[in-house]
This record gives C-alpha cells, sequence and structure tokens, in this order.
C-alpha cells in the first residue's frame, strides 16, 4: 500500500475540496497519508475498505468513512460486483478551528451516534448536489452546508484527545514517521538509497529499517515501490505520456520494472489497462 502526505489546498470560496467519483475500476488504491483536513468518504455503490491509525475499517454503500485531522490512514475500493463510487469532502481545518479555537485538544467520534452519522450524510449528499449542479450562489449554499457539517462535529461528536490515540512512545514513533513519509513523498522521483532516508530520520540504516517494517507492515522498498505507482497511474490517467516516460517521471529504473510493478496491482501491463479503462468510460 501506498503512504504519503497528501497536500490540500481549498477552493477560494468554498472551505472544502469536494471529489464526486464515478464507478471506478474494481481495484482503487488511495495511499496511507495524512492531511490537516477532516475527511469524510460516501460511498455510493461498492465499498470502502482502509485503516485510520493502524485500524482497519470498512465503509459500505450508504456508510461514510470519516479521518480525523493528522490521522494516517489508507484506503481502497474493492468490490468483485460493483465498481466503488464515492462523494470526499475535504473539510478546512482552519475553518473548524475558527469556531472553536481549542480544537486541536478534540477528536471527532461518530461511533454510536446514528442521528450525527445521518445528519451529515444528507448534508454530503446535499454539497454533491449543489456542486455537481453550480447554480447562482451555489458556493454559498455549499459553505452554509460544510459549517452544518461542522455544528454536527462540535455538538455531537467532540471528544478530548489525551484520552484517545496513543502514548507517549506511539507519538515518538509517529512522528519519526511522518518525517520519513514527507520526505519519500517529495523525492519519489529520485534515487532514494536506505541509508539516505534513515540519516534523514536520524537513525542507523539497519534500526529504521526494522521501525518501518514494524510500524507500517511493509519494507522501505515496498513502499517506496507503492508510492510510485500510484503516482504513476495518476499520470497514466490524465496524460498521453509514453510508458517509458511515465515511468522515469515517477522514479522507476526502467520500463521494465515500472510495467512488473503495475502488473502485481492492476493485472496487467499499463498500456492494456488504459485502453480497457478509456473504453469502459466511454460506455457509460
Amino acid at each position: 500500500m501506498n503512504y504519503y502526505q497528501e497536500r490540500i489546498e481549498t477552493d477560494s470560496i468554498i472551505p472544502a475540496k469536494i471529489y464526486i467519483g464515478k464507478p471506478q475500476d474494481t481495484t482503487c488504491h488511495y495511499p496511507l497519508h495524512w492531511h490537516t483536513h477532516l475527511e469524510f468518504d460516501l460511498v455510493l455503490e461498492g465499498r470502502i475498505s482502509g485503516k485510520i491509525n493502524g485500524k482497519q475499517t470498512e465503509a459500505r454503500a450508504g456508510e461514510f468513512f470519516f479521518v480525523n485531522s493528522g490521522d494516517l490512514h489508507e484506503t481502497a475500493g474493492y468490490d468483485r460486483v460493483t465498481p466503488m463510487c464515492s462523494i470526499t469532502i475535504l473539510l478546512s481545518y482552519p475553518m473548524l478551528k475558527d469556531y472553536c479555537p481549542d480544537v486541536d485538544s478534540y477528536y471527532f467520534d461518530f461511533t454510536g451516534n446514528e442521528k450525527a452519522q445521518a445528519n451529515v450524510k444528507a448534508l454530503i449528499l446535499r454539497c454533491a448536489e449543489l456542486y455537481e449542479a453550480k447554480k447562482e450562489f451555489y458556493e454559498l449554499e455549499i459553505s452554509i452546508a460544510l459549517r452544518e457539517i461542522c455544528l454536527v462535529l462540535l455538538q455531537a461528536c467532540k471528544k478530548k484527545r489525551q484520552d484517545h490515540l496513543f502514548g507517549r512512545y506511539e507519538q515518538k514513533s509517529m512522528f519519526h514517521l511522518k518525517k520519513a513519509i514527507a520526505y519519500l513523498e517529495t523525492h519519489y522521483e529520485n534515487d532514494i538509497s536506505l541509508n539516505e532516508i534513515a540519516d534523514e530520520v536520524g537513525m542507523s540504516p539497519t534500526y529504521f529499517s526494522r521501525f518501518f517494517k514494524k510500524t507500517t507492515g511493509e519494507t522501505f522498498y515496498h513502499y517506496l515501490t507503492a508510492i510510485r505507482l500510484y503516482y504513476a497511474h495518476q499520470e497514466l490517467m490524465n496524460r498521453d505520456a509514453s510508458i517509458t516516460e511515465i515511468a522515469l517521471n515517477n522514479g522507476f529504473s526502467n520500463v521494465k520494472a515500472f510495467i512488473e510493478a503495475f502488473k502485481r496491482v492492476y493485472h496487467e501491463t499499463p498500456a492494456k489497462y488504459k485502453i480497457r479503462m478509456e473504453r469502459d468510460y466511454a460506455k457509460r
């Protein structure tokens, strides 16, 4: 699984990023990463499985996957029958902090709160409807709906952060892990050695290798390949570049290494995958 820090810029007027996903291939990988914004992924079709701070979670059609600010998380959409389709809202953390200046001391939990879940689900659907229609003053209407989500969070889901998350050892480990990930996310196009990343974090190569494997469940080199593959997949689907160009742009040593990594995840070559996806999209 990939693992990176996502940089998010909200729209100039709407205090969130909104993505309305159409049905996609049955294998949809989203790298393990973190950001300050709060994330809501409402599943419309299929299902999303993933981890938040190492804990397994799943959301099926009609449910949403929620991520607190700063949480390390990964998602993958899998369904052998129904391709995954979802609405994602990345809600501005600074906006939430405007209304609750000490919000850093809290986290938000929807567990067992069916009313709050139903209210937020309705508001997410409302935001998506407004975003797609784009009628006059839609930015204002969306902004109002987003603030209603903030109100639900603050009134019904707020809990003290010291009762949550990690002990001192885990917090220190998370600090080092995030530092490593931030470096890899910035330099994945380059030839990164184990010695280089270990030095960046302030560990010996041997200790860092064990630390990374224990913390993430995968080796450093496996992760580095995965993050390169994630960005290569994005470029494949959004540019008309050659396979060789895509491979070299994203840190693969050669096109053969890229094709082999791609086939392990998507079960076909990049060229065949792109042709199939374009053909399937044209049929919709």
